[in-house]
């Protein structure tokens, strides 16, 4: 690798690095070398980071660190509330064992410009067994340095004692089949132990795996019995959104589905993507989606994770300046979060919003969010649009926390994507 590409990547990561403190529990990449972190339900990568308490389930986390040599990496977890803040327990309160195991499942890139190791995590692991439903923050170091997090996952187990059923609708209570959609939701809590659904249960619902745009239900519309539910709600009204933007760059030969141009220089492989322009304005257009997804792969490799390239990806957004805002790039390439990673640049001399990123080969969703530096809200009323049409995956997350308990546990989860029927 070219000192000057070295240094490119470097200064690339160095961006969207993040500070750790001893209550960060942000889900996400926190040092510069590391990248292409995935957290996945074995044989389900499309559903959420949660595994059922004993049950057959796995939960795979995996991601690359861009270096020549594995680094003796270790891993713990921290048991957190339904709003993701440490609850303070005592490692035996909810390990079985002791709370730390090596990350010994890793392989090396092969035949590949960029160097890099890649890594696997699998849980459950009988080394750190979990006795506890809920919330779970699991935290990659480097041995002898447990307090400066590398990579922190989150994840959850599920004692699956609350029944989740979810409908989406396009018939909302402010607008009809135009700009938002309507959850309605129904949990059967038999056999949970929960005694006051009013005070005793938080509701979390998220669309799209997106912290930006999460609700949080602290009482239902109406008990009857063991049924509750949540409908007519007016947190449960969400933006529309559109299908997220695509691209593909499975081959280092010739540019794939979105990409412009596909070139090679001293700093390695590039691909400039075509120029996007915002979508607020034009009418809905139905495209298939990984719900802001990503996944890698090399077209010509029998194992992607080791064999595929890492791609200087150049992101540009016509636009004028938007005075008082920033646009950042949401998807699971930027870890779903917008900071200086995934802040765009504004190039005056073009008239566009810039960015480029370092992503492995693959195949990507993007979206592009428009955020007030006055109010700190998202919006992509503009970047994207909203329409009801947007086949949005909406999570729900049922929470509680028993008597004489210092926990919040994980009843239930429960998951609804809108299919249009006009498609």
């Amino acid at each position: 690798m070219s000192f000057a590409r070295k240094l490119l990547i470097i200064a690339i990561l160095c961006i969207g690095s993040l500070s750790v403190s001893a209550v960060d529990t942000r889900h996400g990449i926190l040092h510069p070398s590391f990248a292409s972190l995935q957290v996945e339900v074995e044989g389900r990568p499309w559903l959420p980071a949660v595994i059922v308490q004993d049950s057959s389930d796995r939960l795979v986390i995996e991601f690359d660190e861009l270096a020549s040599q594995a680094r003796n990496l270790r891993w713990s977890v921290v048991h957190c509330d339904a709003q993701w803040l440490p609850e303070g327990l005592a490692d035996i309160e909810f390990t079985d064992g002791l709370n730390e195991a090596t990350v010994d499942d890793y392989d090396y890139s092969r035949a590949t410009l960029t160097h890099y190791v890649h890594y696997r995590i699998s849980l459950p692991d009988e080394r750190v067994p979990l006795k506890l439903p809920g919330n779970y923050l699991l935290k990659v170091y480097e041995e002898y340095e447990p307090d400066s997090a590398l990579v922190q996952v989150r994840f959850a187990v599920s004692e699956g004692s609350v029944w989740v059923n979810a409908q989406v609708s396009p018939r909302t209570d402010i607008d009809y089949l135009e700009s938002h959609q309507q959850l309605d939701i129904v949990l059967d809590t038999k056999g949970s132990g929960i005694s006051n659904p009013y005070s005793d249960i938080k509701t979390i619902v998220t669309q799209n795996s997106w912290d930006g745009n999460s609700v949080t239900l602290t009482a239902p519309s109406a008990v009857r019995g063991e049924v509750v539910t949540y409908s007519h709600l007016r947190p449960l009204i969400f933006d529309g959104g559109n299908e997220y933007r695509r691209f593909e760059t499975v081959s280092t030969s010739y540019p794939g589905m979105g990409v412009d141009r596909m070139y090679h220089d001293a700093d390695g492989y590039h691909a400039d993507l075509y120029t996007d322009i915002p979508r607020g304005a034009d009418g809905y257009q139905y495209d298939q989606t990984q719900h802001g997804r990503f996944t890698v792969r090399e077209y010509n490799s029998a194992n992607s994770d080791t064999e595929a390239e890492y791609i200087l990806t150049t992101f540009t957004l016509e636009s004028p300046k938007l005075d008082g805002t920033d646009i950042y790039i949401e998807g699971e390439l930027t870890g779903r979060r917008l900071h200086d990673g995934s802040r765009m640049n504004y190039n005056p001399t073009a008239g566009c919003y810039e960015k480029t990123l370092l992503l492995k080969q693959g195949a990507y969703d993007y979206r592009y969010v428009a955020v007030s530096r006055k109010s700190g809200k998202p919006d992509m009323g503009y970047t994207e649009g909203n329409f009801c049409d947007t086949a949005n995956d909406y999570t729900v997350s049922v929470y509680y926390r028993r008597p004489g308990e210092r926990f919040d546990r994980l009843a239930g989860i429960g998951s609804a994507v809108y299919i249009n029927p006009r498609k």
